[in-house]
């Protein structure tokens, strides 16, 4: 390829992804939230912002400069810790709404930007691929994701909350800070379906033991006795008084190994066990009491919004 034309494809590379930035900014919104933090927001569908809920700490009010330069105040509408995720209703729906794209074709090493909205600045971007692609994966606080997206951007501070977009500008999901505070990207399909729950209950519905649990070391002794195949368990640290885990006779010092006879030997394997489909259904627990197997059967409540599980 010569010159010329290695400089007309990367002009024509350049005009396209300004194109996809302009084409999603006018969607975005800046916030500012507990202490100032200022990080973006999506106007995701006529009068609803979605948004990160880092940055809210215990606040649930935030100021917004919306696309058209007017700088308002208002109450978040419902939120969701577990997935970082707020949402805020507006009184005006004339703002426009993102183009939105299911991510059927994306693939790893696709060109995407995260396009944010800066309070100081206007509008953010950060050029980057697609790192990583996968099945159904879980945050670490268990909330299920229908797929995951892993972009390999640089998520500067006010880029928090905003878009993952194609180079055709349109939105593959919100940026939100991941384990280990890498990116990840909630899918658009994703996001639609927990925005209505939110907007109709203000929370998402999540299982509800009331114990907290520590991983600890099992004895090899231990082990052998009873024919353990893991060598960690979850010790029971605190019991809820009204708790379902309580109420079924869990004990601060029982050391918990399996639930619904597959080992747990860390938290999210717990989480998978306690999604919304869970509440108000018995699982059983493989527990080990004084060092003897004990067997406990539980009925998973609703989690109060904030609760531990």
């Amino acid at each position: 390829m010569t010159t010329d034309a290695n400089s007309t494809a990367l002009s024509a590379l350049s005009t396209g992804l300004a194109d996809a930035v302009a084409a999603i900014a006018p969607t975005l919104v800046a916030v500012k939230g507990h202490r100032r933090f200022a990080y973006s927001g999506i106007h995701w569908q006529p009068g609803v912002i979605v948004t990160a809920d880092y940055g809210l700490g215990r606040s649930s009010r935030l100021t917004l400069t919306l696309p058209d330069g007017n700088v308002v105040e208002a109450e978040v509408s419902g939120r969701d810790r577990a997935l970082d995720l707020a949402i805020v209703q507006l009184d005006r729906t004339d703002l426009p709404v993102p183009a939105i794209s299911d991510g059927a074709d994306l693939k790893v090493g696709h060109v995407v930007l995260a396009v944010g909205q800066s309070w100081d600045y206007g509008v953010s971007a950060s050029l980057g691929v697609v790192g990583n692609l996968g099945g159904p994966w879980q945050t670490s606080q268990g909330r299920a994701i229908d797929r995951l997206i892993r972009p390999d951007v640089n998520l500067y501070p006010n880029l928090l909350g905003g878009a993952l977009v194609n180079t055709a500008g349109e939105v593959l999901g919100i940026n939100l800070n991941g384990p280990r505070n890498r990116v990840v990207t909630l899918p658009a399909a994703n996001l639609t379906r927990i925005v209505k729950t939110l907007l109709e209950r203000g929370s998402l519905s999540r299982g509800y033991l009331g114990v907290g649990l520590q991983p600890v070391a099992l004895p090899e002794t231990l082990r052998q006795t009873h024919q353990i195949s893991g060598d960690v368990g979850l010790l029971v640290v605190s019991v809820d008084a009204p708790g379902p885990a309580a109420q079924a006779g869990l004990l601060i010092g029982d050391i918990l190994l399996a639930v619904n006879g597959q080992p747990v030997s860390n938290l999210q394997a717990v989480y998978g066990h306690l999604d919304a489909s869970a509440i108000g259904q018995a699982v059983s627990l493989h527990l080990l009491r004084g060092g003897q197997p004990t067997e406990l059967t539980v009925t998973v409540g609703e989690q109060p919004q904030g609760g531990a599980r």
